[in-house]
């Protein structure tokens, strides 16, 4: 299932030190940001009461393994060689687990951001229904679901439909679509293709509705209401961890609509990695700032070292006792 099962060294044209160092980074960052914010949540139970809480807790771990799956890919890259594994055979093993788990924590990525602005969608326009429906153990199910389904998604490979493998081009282990079918480029289109509609469509929904209501607020209270000025820059967590999924996938289709006319170099695909996948980078940062729970406790932290620390400021001015001669 490799492209290269006999040796696996990378071939291709690419600055290894570079994008080595590059995915290292991402990384290093990814995981030390992604368990803090998990710790965070963990510790703050009253937080599990939320059903939010367990999709953005779902986002974290797939940021986790993605973050995992690029250290590996780094190393390898720096390496010029995939050396997980003693013989081919186990080498080609550990590479098709790592690409599978990479390419699965993706799929959960995009689900989990659509299970998120379904939740907004029923947290703004549906207020009553969303309280009487999305339950914790609601979410949790919802939440469980997603990852079954994505991992069974992303089993085809196993099964013939698709291929996962090393990719010697590139260094890294992942899906190889320039061998695969047709059926198999389109069943990833289309399952995409729905994710990206259902994002869109409760985006666009609940944008409208809260707009809506806006305009009625400003006729009933004037357009100097503090609750009209406090709605219009109130841009919300969904829509940063929206904005920056945008921004961190959108060059990957261009790259991958200009490849299918024009052949483009190997250094160009490993930027788009790169680029790809600071999302794991960008995500628990958005939820540090927004999350309410998070900065509580993060405020609530900073605000007991600074005691302390002026404890201990006064305690040695105390100390410090002039002698007078």
């Amino acid at each position: 299932m490799s492209l290269n099962s006999t040796d696996f060294l990378l071939t291709g044209d690419i600055n290894a030190p570079v994008f080595s160092a590059i995915l290292g980074i991402e990384a290093v960052i990814g995981i030390i940001a992604n368990i803090g914010v998990l710790l965070v949540t963990l510790y703050e139970k009253k937080s599990w009461t939320k059903s939010s809480t367990m999709f953005f807790t779902s986002h974290l771990l797939a940021n986790l393994n993605v973050s995992f799956s690029l250290l590996l890919f780094s190393i390898a890259i720096g390496a010029k060689e995939w050396i997980f594994g003693i013989t081919p055979q186990g080498k080609n093993q550990i590479c098709i687990i790592v690409a599978y788990t990479y390419w699965n924590s993706a799929l959960i990525i995009a689900m989990t951001l659509s299970a998120i602005s379904f939740d907004r969608f029923l947290f703004i326009v549906k207020p009553h229904f969303h309280k009487e429906f999305m339950t914790p153990r609601v979410a949790l199910i919802l939440t469980i679901t997603l990852w079954l389904l994505g991992s069974m998604i992303n089993t085809t490979p196993f099964y013939g439909i698709g291929q996962y493998g090393y990719f010697s081009s590139y260094g890294i282990c992942t899906n190889i679509f320039q061998n695969t079918s047709m059926f198999y480029l389109t069943l990833n289109v289309s399952i995409y293709s729905a994710i990206y509609l259902t994002i869109a469509v409760m985006t666009i929904w609940t944008f409208c509705y809260t707009r809506g209501f806006i305009k009625e607020q400003a006729t009933m209270v004037g357009s100097d209401g503090v609750y009209l000025s406090k709605e219009k820059r109130l841009f919300g967590i969904f829509g940063s961890m929206l904005i920056a999924f945008i921004i961190t996938v959108l060059p990957g289709y261009t790259i991958g609509f200009i490849s299918a006319i024009y052949p483009l170099q190997d250094n160009v695909y490993l930027v788009n990695i790169a680029f790809n996948d600071s999302i794991i980078m960008t995500n628990p940062f958005i939820q540090l700032y927004f999350r309410p729970e998070i900065k509580s406790l993060i405020g609530s932290l900073t605000k007991k070292i600074r005691n302390k620390f002026k404890m201990k400021q006064h305690s040695t001015r105390i100390r410090v006792v002039p002698i007078n001669n």
